[in-house]
């Protein structure tokens, strides 16, 4: 027999087998033998009732009452959802003929109430299971178990949002998204309307697993309810980005930011976004200059049509690079340019003189690794003065933000680096210091 573990204030279960006021025989046979547990006499009892008269709303509703009583009879979540299935039914049909009548009875409430009661232990079982430690430790495979509660829950009451959100949330937890975002669909149709937040998190589900077409709907979506939440401008921009039109990303964020010049958010989000791009098209140049350098490495020792092969390799991979850096070269002006007017806009925020600080740093780091993979010594030496150049720029922005913000650690670790990789002994030390590095 299953224990009450209650979440929400409900209901005494054995209130609802006795408050009901009815004239009909056979309930109180159906009350006695649910009390003493022999379920299959009040099922018959009941399925009786029905057979002699299929417009009886009490005996649906005992009939409902009795297969949800039994359900939670069983140890095992997932062995109850075909009874609340059968208890859900009985209940809909009990419900529709009390709306037939011309006067509700008192069943109407007791009815309500009943569902509420399931619905209620089912959902608070499941989440339990989750958010009880030792509860969650000593279940096998609790999130599965979790489900299974949940699910009964739903299947009682299907009309709670909450009960699918928590089973979205259950599923991301089993790294199964695709059940999730389907569980957060139906509790988006039962919402009236979804918050901003609901919106949020099913546009970041469809997000993770690169469903962009989806998540530029959701976002469009969340705009015409909630126009003034720019994290769905944000969602809209990534998941073009991601899908390769980061021209449409642009676009559209320059048109935000064309219609209010001065609001740092947009120009924020694109010159994040942006970057972002930036970030994954330089990781992918760091790995083509490591296999540049290995195929050139390989050719010393080659000759013939293994030396052809090497070369035409060779040959692609060049112009694929050539490619990268040119991209690289003119995003980075866009994500400095937006950044920079963001500094200008919010002069003592931290975070956006940090992002700059950042994007400098790897635009210095790419620079060496030009620097590093060109066989050229005047082509390296200019890599090596351009790479420490946007150094010295990184310093101006990290400074500020130590500046506006000396207690963050992060400031001056950046800092730290920096001046190392510029030789700047004492400022390191010192940096080194606030950084807690010496402790």
């Amino acid at each position: 027999m299953k224990s009450y573990k209650p979440f929400l204030l409900i209901i005494a279960l054995a209130g609802l087998f006795w408050a009901c006021e009815t004239t009909d025989p056979f309930v109180n046979e159906v009350q006695l033998n649910i009390f003493t547990g022999d379920f299959e006499a009040a099922l018959a009892v009941a399925d009786n009732a029905i057979t002699e008269n299929e417009s009886n709303h009490v005996a649906h509703y005992y009939r409902g009452i009795v297969l949800a009583a039994q359900a939670e009879t069983l140890e095992d979540p997932a062995e109850r959802r075909s009874y609340f299935e059968r208890a859900r039914e009985s209940f809909m049909t009990s419900r529709s003929l009390m709306e037939a009548m011309e006067e509700k009875p008192d069943e109407w409430e007791e009815l309500n109430d009943a569902i509420i009661v399931y619905w209620a232990d089912e959902y608070n079982a499941g989440v339990n299971i989750q958010t009880d430690d030792s509860l969650f430790n000593a279940t096998p495979d609790p999130f599965r178990v979790s489900l299974a509660h949940l699910y009964n829950a739903a299947t009682i009451n299907p009309d709670s949002a909450m009960t699918f959100q928590v089973i979205s949330s259950t599923y991301f937890q089993l790294d199964e998204v695709d059940n999730a975002i389907t569980a957060y669909q139906r509790a988006m149709e039962l919402l009236d309307p979804p918050l901003s937040d609901d919106f949020e998190y099913l546009a970041s589900l469809f997000l993770f697993v690169e469903r962009f077409d989806d998540a530029i709907r959701t976002s469009e979506e969340a705009l015409e309810l909630y126009p003034d939440e720019t994290i769905f401008v944000q969602f809209m921009a990534d998941a073009y980005i991601q899908s390769g039109n980061q021209e449409r990303a642009i676009e559209l964020v320059e048109g935000l930011i064309a219609n209010d010049p001065e609001n740092p958010t947009y120009r924020r989000v694109l010159g994040t976004q942006i970057y972002q791009t930036v970030d994954r098209l330089t990781t992918e140049a760091a790995q083509l200059y490591e296999r540049q350098f290995d195929l050139r490495q390989a050719a010393r020792n080659q000759s013939g049509d293994e030396l052809a092969q090497t070369e035409a390799e060779l040959e692609q991979l060049n112009n694929r690079v050539d490619e990268l850096e040119q991209e690289i070269d003119e995003l980075t002006q866009i994500s400095v340019r937006e950044m920079t007017r963001v500094t200008e806009l919010e002069p003592e925020s931290e975070s956006a003189h940090f992002i700059l600080g950042i994007i400098f740093q790897n635009r210095a780091a790419n620079l060496f690794d030009r620097r590093n993979n060109t066989t050229d010594n005047q082509e390296a030496q200019e890599y090596d003065e351009r790479a420490r150049e946007n150094l010295r720029e990184a310093l101006v922005f990290y400074e500020r933000a130590a500046e506006i913000n000396p207690d963050n650690p992060e400031n001056w670790q950046s800092l730290y680096q920096v001046y190392v990789t510029l030789g700047m002994e004492a400022e390191a030390e010192e940096a080194m210091r606030r950084a807690g590095f010496d402790d």
